[in-house]
């Protein structure tokens, strides 16, 4: 039995929707015919629409006119009208009757719970409590209650188990555990003062957008009528609590009940729900509710009636008159009921059994992985059960990879090689601090250190003194499919659970070595058996480079090197991965002359700067850049111009004059995992140097082909050294010698190796007929073999020698055909 078929004897009750007008399969290749070539797992972040729905979207909108609704012409009544049925829509799509509730359209998840915060009736007796897994969109309404001089906790819900897996509803089923309180104006009221006429707030989401795990529906009901037990009479329970459901994520395939669980606030987006539209979301809020809600400016829509000179206002009755500033997007709220339409010929059951399929089998295909030791590959987080269920877990699967050693994979190493296997998911916290830090076991002090290390949201740091920093998450939506779960599956275990390469071993073992001394290391060198091949400079960075057979050195590497790059007008650096342009700006500097000259197919003429030129506008300027502070030199507008044509966006050209090294995170300095901060670099990402060796180059080409032929897709890509952009090029020895070499001279130059050079997404571009092109390799072939600690490496870094005795000078030059002899002790 294959595992298509074993999969579908367990789960083909559930998954594919089999009572649906069409099967997943159709609804794959005649609605999401972009996904051909893509595995995308993101659907938490944001849905994908569908291509027919977008079709139904385009033919509404260029057939009918709609007015702004604030007016009464013909076009603006239809439009009241489509808006009255959208909010129709979205009430019964969480069974809330027209009578008890409404809903207010607003620009997303986040701007209504803003809306909540802003206006909800606090006071210095009020009790925010919110869960820990919650949203930061959610934790931002602390700053209201605890500006209001209100009390806020955190709280852990847990929840009693049957052996079935299904959570337990009842009262004395669900424990509460409080986390301190926080109080910022203690001074207004002591603890024992707090009275039973403050209105209190409870939050929590639907489904946690960590783990998944979807929380039980009566704690609506629990908390509003059993507040003092739960919280086991704590002080702060007193008061009218009204609850608010974050039900971005779990909206969409199991809305809240809400004649059930009436809770006071619902806050929804509906990119979340079906892809499009964004920018656009909802608060279903109960008319009692609303009643409390103290809302202080106006705008138009809002009121019948203000007078301009004098303090008078009379705002609308209706609620949704009363919250929805300005115009509202109406154009929007007119696309939504294309989306519902689908939702409702698949059902919301059907969505839902249908993504806890594909959750459930790929949890049980990650926690069956195990190393050639027998060690566990993987961790997950959330304590849903395994078992078939519908009601204790969402569409999430969160986890972190482990080594054969016990040690962590980071994160962002996974979500960078899924992109080179065409998979699209998301890495880090997910803006879920509280469930980050408890699924992740990280105490305060831990997140303080990080944060004190560098670590922020969205950056590389995802493994910080041997703990993760954040999770990989896999989310699916309601047109996921099996073959998306095995592609993941199979990436994971090519990816992860193979054993080191040899050159991985080695590296490590050479990078945890004592460094090999310097002095006399000249007289250690053995006879060569290469040679240098080439030699490039590139004057701005990013841009393409020019090649000669000599060329002379300074401090900072070659002479002028990289001395040049170009700066968005709000301060942004331009570089090629995300403004490919440049690849096609040509350049060239004439020694004789002193000119740089620059050309590129979208300007007319050619541009020639002056090495000493007299274009510099007054005064230098000073920015930080990689922890690097330079002084720069700026040019007048008309060499900026010829940029900004260039590239198609403004630009400003700055030329590094000065440039001096701040600090440095990375305390041990292990072989090539840092940038060099022993000597004068440019703007160069990370030395003064990089070396490419021919040899090396022929063999990846060499499994470019094999590689082409095993999966018989076309002419095998043939990678040209200069893809890389190096500054050196040699020629002779065995492949990747160079990974071994401490030290080594090129002519009677020296230079100490600073280890290999991490690769990225840009040596995937390439040009072909004037255009620049992107591929998925050769960084996809690179990272099965090449990979070290989430580095992909290729070629060395190279900085001349400051402890040897022919230190270098402003007279000494490179050669073509100087010799090379390496020490690789």
């Amino acid at each position: 039995m294959d595992g298509q078929e074993e999969f579908l004897k367990e789960f083909g009750d559930f998954y594919g929707y089999p009572n649906a007008p069409k099967s997943i399969d159709e609804i794959r290749s005649t609605e999401f015919k972009r996904l051909e070539d893509t595995v995308y797992l993101d659907h938490a972040g944001a849905t994908l629409y569908s291509e027919l729905q977008m079709e139904a979207i385009f033919k509404d909108l260029t057939t009918t006119v709609y007015g702004n609704p604030h007016s009464q012409s013909d076009s603006s009544s239809a439009t009241s009208d489509i808006v009255r049925e959208a909010r129709r829509q979205v009430l019964d799509y969480c069974n809330a009757s027209q009578k008890d509730y409404k809903c207010i359209f607003t620009s997303g998840a986040t701007a209504a719970l803003k809306l909540i915060g802003e206006n909800f009736p606090w006071s210095c007796k009020s009790t925010f409590m919110y869960t820990m897994e919650n949203h930061n969109s959610v934790l931002g309404l602390r700053e209201y209650a605890l500006n209001q001089g209100a009390a806020a906790f955190a709280v852990d819900i847990n929840e009693a188990v049957d052996q079935d897996g299904a959570s337990r509803s009842s009262l004395t089923s669900c424990k509460v555990l409080q986390h301190p309180v926080q109080i910022r104006n203690e001074a207004k009221i002591l603890e024992g003062e707090l009275t039973g006429d403050a209105y209190n707030l409870f939050a929590f989401p639907s489904e946690c957008n960590f783990s998944g795990m979807r929380f039980s529906l009566d704690l609506v009901n629990n908390v509003k009528q059993n507040a003092e037990k739960i919280l086991e009479g704590s002080p702060y329970s007193k008061g009218h609590w009204m609850v608010l459901i974050d039900a971005a994520k779990g909206f969409a395939t199991q809305p809240p009940d809400l004649s059930l669980y009436p809770a006071d606030f619902v806050v929804i987006s509906f990119y979340k729900l079906f892809g499009y539209p964004t920018g656009l979301g909802a608060l279903i809020i109960r008319n009692g509710a609303a009643k409390l809600l103290k809302k202080t400016y106006f705008s138009g829509g809002t009121v019948a009636a203000s007078i301009a000179d004098i303090d008078f206002v009379r705002r609308r009755e209706g609620v949704e008159e009363q919250f929805e500033d300005g115009t509202i997007s109406f154009l929007n709220i007119a696309s939504i009921r294309h989306g519902f339409k689908i939702f409702n010929t698949l059902t919301t059951s059907a969505m839902c059994w249908h993504t806890m399929s594909l959750t459930k089998f790929l949890k049980r295909k990650l926690l069956a992985l195990r190393h050639e030791n027998g060690e566990s590959v993987c961790t997950l987080y959330g304590n849903c059960p395994l078992k078939v269920s519908r009601h204790d877990c969402g569409s999430i699967v969160s986890f972190n990879l482990k080594r054969p050693d016990g040690s962590w994979f980071g994160h962002r190493e996974v979500e960078k090689l899924a992109s080179l296997y065409g998979i699209q998911l998301r890495t880090g916290c997910f803006c879920n601090p509280g469930a980050c830090a408890k699924y992740l076991g990280l105490s305060h002090s831990d997140l303080l250190s990080n944060l004190e290390a560098g670590h922020v949201c969205w950056d590389d740091n995802d493994v910080i003194n041997g703990k993760p920093t954040g999770a990989v998450r896999v989310s699916f939506g309601y047109m996921s499919t099996y073959e998306d779960a095995k592609k993941f599956i199979d990436f994971i275990r090519s990816s992860f659970i193979s054993m080191p390469s040899e050159f991985e071993k080695r590296y490590l073992l050479r990078s945890k070595s004592i460094p090999c001394p310097t002095e006399g290391f000249e007289d250690r060198l053995p006879s060569s058996a290469c040679h240098l091949k080439s030699i490039t400079i590139y004057p701005i960075k990013s841009c393409a480079g020019f090649s000669l057979n000599s060329w002379p050195l300074s401090n900072t590497g070659l002479q002028y090197d990289r001395e040049w790059l170009l700066k968005s007008l709000t301060g942004e650096i331009l570089t090629q991965k995300k403004v490919p342009e440049m690849f096609l700006i040509k350049t060239f500097i004439n020694l004789n002359q002193q000119i740089l000259s620059v050309e590129s197919p979208y300007c007319k003429s050619k541009l020639q700067i002056k090495l000493d030129s007299d274009s510099y506008l007054p005064g230098k300027e000073e920015f930080y850049l990689q922890n690097q502070r330079y002084e720069v030199q700026c040019y007048e507008n008309e060499i900026n111009q010829w940029f900004s044509d260039a590239v198609g966006q403004p630009c400003t050209l700055v030329r590094c004059c000065q440039s001096e090294y701040c600090f440095s995170l990375n305390k041990n300095r292990s072989m090539g995992m840092c940038r060099d901060v022993n000597s004068k670099v440019n703007f160069a990402n990370e030395a003064q140097f990089l070396l490419i060796s021919e040899e090396s180059v022929s063999d990846l080409n060499n499994r470019l082909c094999s590689k082409t032929q095993k999966l018989s897709c076309g002419a095998p890509p043939n990678v040209n050294p200069m893809r890389f952009r190096p500054n050196l090029v040699i020629s002779g020895g065995e492949p990747y010698a160079e990974d071994g070499w401490r030290n080594l001279r090129i002519g009677n130059t020296y230079f100490s190796s600073l280890g290999g050079c991490n690769r990225c997404q840009m040596i995937n571009f390439y040009q072909q007929t004037g255009q620049v092109k992107k591929t998925n390799e050769p960084l996809a072939t690179l990272a099965s073999y090449r990979r070290v600690k989430g580095k992909i490496l290729f070629g060395i870094l190279l900085r001349y020698d400051p402890g040897n005795k022919a230190r270098l000078d402003t007279n000494s030059w490179l050669k073509v055909g100087d010799e090379v002899h390496s020490n690789s002790e």
